[in-house]
C-alpha cells in the first residue's frame, strides 16, 4: 500500500469550522510571517522568529500551522489578496490582461520574496479568485479552455520574467554596491575595445543608437503590448 500525501493546508483549515476569536491563529501567524519576509527576506522566516515577534513559543505556532511549507502557502495566498481585481472581467480582454499583469508586477515589487512561490497551482481563496478572474477575462472570445489558459499563462509568465530582471538588478546593486549607471560606466573601456574589433555590429547599434536610460514602466508596457499582439492573433475577430 502506498502512502497518501497529507491533505493540503486549505482542506485542513476548512475542516476546523469557526470558533471563538483567538489572539493566535493561522491568520495572525501569516500576517507576522509576511511582515518579516518583507523586512528581511523569505530566508529569515522561521517558526522561531515568528513566535518571538508574536510573544509566543514556537511550539504554540505548530498547533495552527504544520510547518514552513504550509506557512509559505498561507503567505503567498495572503499577498494575492492585495491584487486589485474588482471590475473584472470588463468585456475588454486586452485591457483586463494588461491590468492583471500590471497588478502582478506591482505585487512582486511590494513583496519580492514571492518570486520563490506560485509555481504550482494553489487552492487558497485568493489564488482561486485570481485564477477564476483571469480565466473569466478571456472567456467568450473564441478560445477553447486550453487556449484560454495559454493566454493567461503567457502574459503572466512574461510579467514574472520581467519582474525577475528588475529584482535581479536590485539584488546586484545590493551585492556589488554599484547602481546600474555605475556598472555601465565600469564596462565602457572593455566594451569599447570589443566594438572596435568589428565583430559585433548589432551590439554596436545597441550601444550607439538605443535608449540607454529607458523608463522601466514604459518598457514593461511596450513589451506587454507586443505579447498581447501575439496573443490576439489567435483570438476570434
Amino acid at each position: 500500500m502506498t502512502d497518501e500525501p497529507p491533505p493540503v493546508i486549505w482542506a485542513r483549515l476548512s475542516g476546523q469550522g469557526r470558533g471563538p476569536a483567538r489572539t493566535l491563529d493561522h491568520g495572525a501567524i501569516t500576517a507576522a510571517a509576511v511582515a518579516l519576509a518583507d523586512e528581511e527576506g523569505i530566508d529569515a522566516v522561521s517558526m522561531r522568529r515568528i513566535a518571538s515577534r508574536m510573544g509566543h513559543s514556537a511550539m504554540s505556532l505548530y498547533r495552527h500551522v504544520g510547518g514552513k511549507d504550509d506557512l509559505t502557502e498561507l503567505m503567498y495566498d495572503a499577498v494575492l489578496g492585495e491584487l486589485g481585481l474588482d471590475g473584472m472581467p470588463s468585456g475588454d480582454w486586452r485591457a483586463d490582461i494588461r491590468r492583471l499583469a500590471g497588478e502582478m508586477r506591482r505585487l512582486h515589487h511590494l513583496h519580492p520574496w514571492i518570486t520563490r512561490f506560485g509555481h504550482r497551482p494553489t487552492l487558497g481563496p485568493h489564488a482561486l479568485r485570481f485564477r477564476e478572474t483571469g480565466l473569466a477575462c478571456v472567456d467568450g472570445i473564441g478560445l477553447e479552455i486550453d487556449a484560454m489558459m495559454d493566454v493567461l499563462a503567457t502574459a503572466l509568465q512574461f510579467t514574472r520574467g520581467f519582474v525577475a530582471q528588475e529584482l535581479g538588478e536590485v539584488e546586484a546593486r545590493r551585492r556589488t554596491g554599484l547602481d546600474r549607471e555605475a556598472y555601465r560606466r565600469s564596462t565602457v573601456p572593455y566594451l569599447t575595445q570589443l566594438l572596435a574589433s568589428g565583430r559585433f555590429p548589432a551590439l554596436r547599434r545597441v550601444v550607439v543608437d538605443a535608449d540607454d536610460h529607458p523608463d522601466p514602466d514604459a518598457v514593461f508596457e511596450r513589451r506587454l503590448e507586443m505579447v498581447l499582439d501575439g496573443l490576439a492573433a489567435g483570438v476570434a475577430p
